[in-house]
């Protein structure tokens, strides 16, 4: 998961810590998000506990390519406004 040209990987456990901070910096909610000092206190402080980050807002749990849904054949595209735009070559 880490590019070896930034030299020997951490453990397991460090990079998992990393990680977390990482969710916990991208929370939907910026009340939710931690300050700069606060994470700089997380990377400094190995063994202080980390709280978990909370369910992100949006996930691809579904297949979105499945054309046929129960929305699909009410008519309805979307349920939250978002657009799926799918890139292709040419």
């Amino acid at each position: 998961m880490m590019d070896p040209v930034l030299g020997n990987p951490p453990s397991t456990s460090v990079l998992l810590r990393q990680i977390n901070i990482g969710l916990l910096c991208v929370q939907e909610s910026p009340a939710d998000r931690p300050t700069m000092s606060d994470v700089f206190s997380m990377i400094v402080n190995e063994n202080a506990p980390l709280p978990a980050p909370k369910r992100p807002a949006f996930a691809m749990g579904r297949n979105m390519g499945d054309t046929s849904s129960s929305m699909s054949s009410a008519g309805l595209h979307s349920v939250n406004n978002l657009t799926v735009t799918m890139m292709d070559a040419r």
